[in-house]
């Protein structure tokens, strides 16, 4: 009873948009409002091309896709190597720069998987060691990293800056992020 009554009201209102009447008296306004319509349809495509809302929409999450990588992996790979790049010189503080790096990644990397904790010290001491199977090296490396920051008269090696950023490389590649 009631979908009839729906289908009864559906036709009368056809039919009183469809009197030619109304439609001659719409005739003006047609007229006006189709080339403004047009407009706004071509601003708003516009406005998608040269924005970057289609790239962020489509194009990363089909690039993510089909390379099995999650979104950002890229990104921290890059930064991973020119971290890696700091060590090429033979500059005492572009090796600190690079332990330095390597550990705000690490911080970054742990609080976007959600362990709890204000500080990097206090994040590794929530991963279980299944996670991460050098957490007591990582947990020296970052005291490493701490001496660096805190201590302006701590001298580093290239050989301690390279071991502490083999340890800090094993890690990110555990996580599966370089």
């Amino acid at each position: 009873m009631e979908t009839s009554f729906l289908t009864n009201l559906l036709h009368q209102a056809s039919a009183i948009i469809n009197n030619p009447g109304i439609q001659a008296l719409l005739f003006f306004p047609k007229l006006f409002l189709a080339p403004l319509g047009l407009f706004f349809l071509f601003f708003i495509v516009f406005a998608l091309v040269k924005s970057s809302f289609l790239y962020y929409l489509l194009w990363l999450d089909a690039r993510e896709f089909t390379t099995f990588r999650a979104f950002g992996v890229r990104r921290m790979a890059q930064r991973w190597e020119r971290a890696l790049g700091r060590l090429e010189t033979a500059n005492e503080a572009e090796y600190k720069l690079a332990i330095i790096e390597a550990d705000s990644m690490l911080e970054e990397a742990l609080k976007r998987l959600g362990f709890a904790g204000e500080t990097l010290d206090e994040r590794l001491q929530n991963v279980p060691p299944t996670v991460l199977s050098n957490l007591a090296e990582l947990k020296e490396a970052h005291r490493t990293r701490n001496n660096i920051v805190h201590d302006p008269n701590f001298i580093l090696s290239l050989n301690v800056a390279r071991r502490v950023t083999g340890i800090y490389e094993q890690s990110l590649k555990e996580l599966d992020l370089i």
